[in-house]
């Protein structure tokens, strides 16, 4: 089973709080999970992808990979490292700003799959 991946371009990345994104918090979200790094893309033949990463930021503006949870909130906050790697946006996560380079992204180019922003 092969899957059929495009080339779409970043339209727009940005941080939101959680609670001005949706009324109730999303089942299965940790109490330590409190921001959401929204990401659009579009490809050439203006089919529309995003993705939601849910994860805590520091005030410093970085995340940390790990988190004490060891289930779903370990597991997204590694899926966010996994995207910045793997399209280059940052090679070490660790003292990657998010909060200051998210306006950078847009331009990125990304795969998607089935309306989504594809992640290893």
């Amino acid at each position: 089973m092969t899957e059929k991946r495009e080339a779409a371009v970043i339209e727009d990345a940005s941080l939101h709080k959680i609670g001005d994104l949706f009324k109730r918090k999303p089942k299965g979200l940790k109490l330590n999970e409190t921001e959401a790094l929204v990401v659009k893309a579009k490809t050439a033949n203006g089919i529309a992808a995003s993705r939601i990463f849910f994860f805590c930021l520091k005030p410093d503006g970085t995340f940390d990979e790990e988190s004490i949870a060891r289930d779903g909130s370990r597991f997204r906050r590694h899926r966010l490292g996994a995207f910045l790697r793997h399209y280059g946006i940052a090679s070490d996560t660790k003292d990657y700003n998010i909060r200051d380079d998210v306006g950078g992204w847009k331009g990125r180019k990304v795969a998607v799959h089935e309306g989504t922003i594809y992640v290893p």
